[in-house]
């Protein structure tokens, strides 16, 4: 079987089991990149070593290591695969069954502050580069939900628009004053897209499509790093965190900020809960006094006695 038969088949099998076009996007991207890294010419040729090596490849953008997350993802799909691969009767065993349980470290929130961001939108960033830092700020969407953004969301009566969201989740966002005045300068051109792109992508074979989650990601890392932000753990997606921690620091709640992100746990949304220096020091002036208790003289001739008897 040829690889592209082999895409197709599983494309159809995820789609039969409800899951979104998102998912099977992301997933038939990630297989791609398999080819082209492993240069395997036929998907029932792939090995533990190769799936071992996809993991360990480099980072595409830094260089660096894959982060624990990351790898932690992509695991899970490659494994998906081969189990579907091996179910099917396309291959002997199943070769991602064999891949080591990626550890990963407890997350914790890792925002922007606002800081970063009055830099970044002074800097002589392009505009739609600017628009995109704007919508991620004002309402928490991820990156790959932004791209994706059409003229015909946008409600001008509610002033909010519908996204699409992970786990295929409908949800109507809210757009503030900011937010607006993207939609508003959006309105005047002549793409579909907010957010146009001018190529051919796997996606948009045709042309016609939208930027690239990828591609936007990409640009707004570098135009963070221009600008002298250093910290590798601070990401496009450190805008969504930023978005998070503002909400709960303002006293929002817990569930609301829940449904602005579009969480489905709750647990997720409390890691961006995030505790000051200050708080932690009051916290802890807020325990009782525990002293070392100082013998008085009675007791301490008593000892001495005991002792020299």
């Amino acid at each position: 079987m040829e690889w592209e038969t082999s895409l197709t088949k599983y494309s159809k099998y995820q789609a039969a089991a409800g899951l979104s076009e998102r998912t099977i996007a992301g997933r038939d991207e990630l297989l791609r990149n398999l080819i082209s890294f492993s240069k395997v010419r036929r998907p029932q040729l792939i090995t533990t070593e190769d799936l071992l090596d996809f993991l360990n490849r480099p980072h595409y953008r830094t260089g660096g290591p894959l982060s624990p997350g990351t790898k932690q993802v992509e695991r899970s799909y490659l494994q998906n695969w081969t189990r579907w691969m091996h179910q099917s009767g396309y291959i002997a065993y199943d070769p991602g069954s064999r891949l080591p349980r990626v550890k990963v470290p407890r997350r914790q929130a890792r925002p922007l502050s606002i800081e970063h961001i009055n830099a970044l939108m002074n800097s002589d960033i392009r505009q739609a580069t600017r628009d995109k830092v704007t919508i991620l700020a004002n309402t928490g969407l991820r990156i790959g939900e932004v791209v994706r953004i059409r003229k015909s969301d946008y409600d001008w009566h509610t002033n909010s628009f519908h996204s699409s969201r992970k786990g295929g989740l409908i949800q109507t966002i809210h757009a503030n004053s900011a937010v607006q005045e993207v939609a508003q300068r959006k309105a005047k051109e002549r793409s579909e897209w907010w957010f146009p792109s001018p190529y051919t992508s796997s996606q948009f074979p045709n042309g016609g499509g939208h930027v690239l989650m990828k591609s936007a990601s990409t640009a707004i890392s570098k135009a963070m790093r221009r600008i002298g932000i250093t910290d590798t753990r601070l990401t496009t997606h450190s805008l969504r965190h930023f978005y998070a921690c503002i909400l709960l620091a303002q006293g929002t709640q817990l569930h609301v900020v829940q449904q602005l992100l579009g969480h489905a746990s709750l647990a997720t949304t409390q890691l961006y809960i995030q505790v000051g220096e200050e708080e932690l020091k009051q916290a802890v002036s807020q325990l009782p006094t525990i002293g070392q208790r100082i013998p008085d003289s009675h007791n301490t001739d008593s000892r001495n006695q005991l002792l020299t008897a």
